[in-house]
């Protein structure tokens, strides 16, 4: 497993050195390590779920260097190319193309096809795990300040009913409540659940105070 990992850091360290949306090499290894635990709870494929975990973002590098929102499914080929020298089955690199397209697909399935798993849900799990609490929020900055979003617009009602990734949020505040607070609705595992929790709670409590104290309410 180790050895795995050493080589697909490899090749995508560089790759995802240049990021400033928060989805640098430093979030794929926090992605890994919450996905190797929930593996170790819940079962599956450990090399398809750790290569899957450590490259699943490059859509978003594209996107950066293309100035639009990039699928998942459209960062299939340079995908395929990643990990194509890598010492693994046929079916696992196909295994590993399926769980990427699908990553973003928690919600609901897409394209009338939706993951069912175990190792594309504990990607899912992993992926979104990383985008709540402490580090979810610092992330959520940094990606705010790299794209020159507002924190708070507060013409602008919050609630959205259903949230789209290629669809930008009206501010950063927006952003957590229609995506980061609802995430822990829409883990698949029990383990993810669990952890889930604990970060939801202390999101929920910031936005509610920073609109507080906006608003000038400091009882």
């Amino acid at each position: 497993m180790e050895k795995l990992i050493e080589m697909v850091k490899a090749k995508v360290e560089d790759f995802f050195r240049k990021d400033a949306s928060g989805h640098s090499v430093d979030h794929l290894e926090r992605t890994l390590r919450y996905a190797l635990y929930l593996q170790s709870k819940e079962g599956g494929d450990r090399d398809v779920i750790a290569v899957s975990a450590y490259i699943h973002d490059i859509h978003r590098i594209l996107g950066n260097e293309r100035h639009t929102y990039v699928s998942p499914k459209e960062s299939l080929p340079v995908v395929s190319e990643f990990i194509k020298d890598l010492p693994l089955s046929d079916a696992q690199k196909e295994h590993i193309l399926f769980a990427i397209e699908h990553h973003e697909d928690y919600a609901s399935g897409k394209n009338g096809e939706k993951a069912t798993d175990i190792e594309s849900l504990i990607l899912q799990d992993a992926d979104n795990l990383d985008a709540i609490g402490a580090v979810g929020l610092v992330r959520t900055l940094e990606y705010a300040f790299s794209k020159k979003r507002p924190v708070y617009e507060k013409s602008i009602p919050l609630y959205r009913n259903e949230y789209e990734e290629s669809t930008e949020d009206a501010s950063t505040i927006h952003h957590i409540h229609n995506k980061l607070l609802r995430l822990g609705e829409f883990m698949n595992t029990k383990t993810a659940r669990q952890l889930a929790k604990k970060k939801t709670k202390f999101l929920k409590e910031f936005t509610e105070m920073y609109i507080s104290e906006v608003n000038g309410i400091f009882d």
